[in-house]
């Protein structure tokens, strides 16, 4: 299916890249670009929701390449959210926050689109590994 990136609000204040059935490294770079493209489009900071409740497995690579991803990010970047409610997915993002830490400790997982919502609404999100991530 593919990876895409649409503005989640009007404002434009929150970015949001939706990851449906099997995707790989080159789509989720297509979306990447647009992305940059959005963020420069913008004078204000943008949070980031990362979907993935459609998404089949996250593919290997791609999680080897989102730290090289991650510490490259835009100047406006505010906050960044992942939803991921399959429990492979989670436990992917458990396993890729072990080995990245420094990643891991800016963006916090939750399990819906409206727990990731509520969350950007009170700002600033503070960031901490969680000790149970499957209770996010």
């Amino acid at each position: 299916m593919g990876v895409f990136v649409t503005w989640d609000n009007e404002a434009r204040t929150t970015l949001r890249y939706d990851f449906v059935g099997d995707w790989g490294w080159d789509e989720f770079l297509a979306a990447y670009r647009q992305a940059e493209a959005m963020f420069e489009s913008v004078g204000h900071l943008v949070d980031v929701i990362a979907d993935f409740q459609q998404s089949g497995c996250v593919p290997v690579e791609t999680l080897a390449r989102l730290a090289y991803i991650f510490r490259d990010r835009p100047e406006n970047l505010g906050s960044s959210v992942i939803v991921a409610d399959r429990t492979f997915t989670t436990t992917s993002f458990a396993i890729f926050g072990q080995y990245y830490s420094d990643v891991a400790r800016t963006y916090q997982l939750v399990h819906s689109l409206d727990k990731a919502r509520g969350l950007l609404s009170k700002a600033p999100l503070t960031y901490t590994l969680p000790g149970n991530i499957m209770t996010a």
